[in-house]
């Protein structure tokens, strides 16, 4: 039994006895147990239709930090038969997917004295993506090693295992196939940040003088100017449709505490990326940083993407030319199929969706994959595709080839996003070493 504490009460200088003798008989039952996770989750469900607004708010607030925990209620709860609660759980469920969209592929994995190959396909495995080791690609470094992450992103894990054992990433050569080239090689000491699915490293810092004379004026002028390039990949399961061009600088600190601007605006340029695309280049331009400075103590930057998710397929099990095909919000008619020399087609489809149209709107075509097949369910290759944008929608042009002259097309799968999202992501990076010497 948990007995009371009291506090003593005293009366010039000395302890009450009544509090004395209370303090030592008087029984208290136990505290109400904390809710535990399933029944916590559900009292706040349910708390989503309460009669005070304050409290239906407050479920929401505490559902939106519980993530991930909560998400089997919510899909039970969009069946309610209350209208408030149905929509506040729809619209927790819309949130909770774009936070997963943008979230970083974490691993959990402890071994001693495992060989880095296991290690690396392990964690590939875990997170959803690929890795490729060994022969086709070149030979590994293998070494064993122990292995403690608890909770780690997929990229901070790899580059450790990478720098412990002597080998280096590349992108697959193929930009259809998903993942990323592990071989050996010197990794390089590249300044690294990480943020969700994204991978940033610093591969070069370019300080530039420039001496012009001006014969008119007898007049000599230096001028100086120093750039930042970065090397941006991204997990196999972020697809990314669009990316600014430019990355914007939000804040750089030398060594010496001076503060360094961009030396342009960042523009509002944007890019949509091509079909398998995982890796792209871009620079900062600063103002000249100090000679005497010999590291970016603290560099923030801020990178634009656009990136779809939830994937999904529309499967049209017979082919039928202006037949209107619709799933989700989605509206598919096939316009037609044209049958050309050795076993080529061309298929022409238009697109409807209710989804907003995305800024630049270039992005759309990369949201859709036509994929072609043969009675067998085996796929057309793609040959080309071309795609317009009209008033009855997203107008796609793409020409198969099949595996024989005999290949008939018999099937047709859609595959579409259900989500797009817009986002900054800031990485962060410390100690960046700096060039610097100066030419006489």
């Amino acid at each position: 039994m948990d007995w009371i504490s009291l506090r003593v009460c005293r009366t010039a200088g000395m302890p009450s006895l009544v509090a004395l003798a209370l303090a030592t008989s008087i029984a208290v039952l136990p505290a109400d147990p904390p809710e535990q996770g399933e029944i916590r989750v559900a009292r706040l469900i349910r708390d989503l239709g309460a009669g005070d607004y304050s409290k239906r708010q407050a479920a929401d607030e505490q559902l939106a930090t519980l993530g991930g925990q909560s998400r089997s209620h919510l899909e039970r709860a969009l069946t309610d038969q209350d209208v408030e609660v149905r929509l506040r759980a729809k619209r927790l469920l819309d949130r909770l997917k774009l936070d997963e969209l943008w979230s970083a592929g974490n691993v959990q994995f402890q071994a001693r004295g495992e060989l880095a190959s296991k290690v690396l396909t392990a964690l590939a495995l875990q997170s959803g993506n690929h890795i490729y080791i060994g022969d086709p690609y070149g030979h590994f470094a293998e070494k064993t090693l122990d292995a403690n992450y608890a909770a780690i992103s997929y990229w901070e894990a790899i580059d450790d295992i990478c720098r412990r054992t002597g080998n280096r990433i590349r992108p697959h050569y193929d930009m259809h196939t998903p993942g990323i080239v592990v071989s050996a090689g010197a990794p390089g000491n590249y300044p690294r940040a990480y943020a969700g699915p994204v991978r940033a490293q610093i591969t070069s810092a370019r300080r530039v003088f420039i001496e012009e004379l001006n014969y008119e004026e007898q007049k000599a002028e230096l001028t100086h100017s120093f750039q930042i390039n970065l090397q941006f990949t991204w997990e196999d399961r972020f697809r990314i449709v669009g990316y600014a061009t430019q990355p914007e600088l939000v804040e750089a600190i030398t060594d010496e505490r001076v503060a360094v601007s961009a030396a342009q605006p960042s523009g509002n340029g944007w890019n949509a990326t091509t079909r398998g695309l995982r890796q792209v280049a871009a620079g900062v331009k600063l103002n000249p940083v100090p000679v005497s400075s010999k590291t970016l103590q603290f560099l923030k930057i801020k990178w634009g993407l656009i990136a779809v998710g939830e994937l999904a397929v529309l499967e049209v099990s017979h082919l039928e030319p202006e037949k209107l095909y619709s799933q989700d919000d989605l509206a598919m008619r096939i316009e037609s199929i044209e049958k050309q020399p050795t076993a080529k087609y061309v298929l022409t489809l238009n697109v409807v969706r209710d989804l907003a149209m995305p800024d630049p709107q270039e992005v759309i075509f990369q949201e859709y994959e036509a994929e072609l097949l043969d009675g067998q369910g085996r796929a057309f290759r793609v040959q080309s595709q071309t795609h317009t944008l009209s008033e009855r929608g997203v107008q796609l042009k793409v020409a198969y080839i099949g595996e024989s002259a005999e290949s008939e097309p018999k099937s047709l799968k859609l595959h579409y996003p259900r989500l797009r999202a817009r986002r900054d992501l800031e990485l962060v990076f410390r100690n960046v070493p700096l060039p610097v010497n100066k030419p006489e």
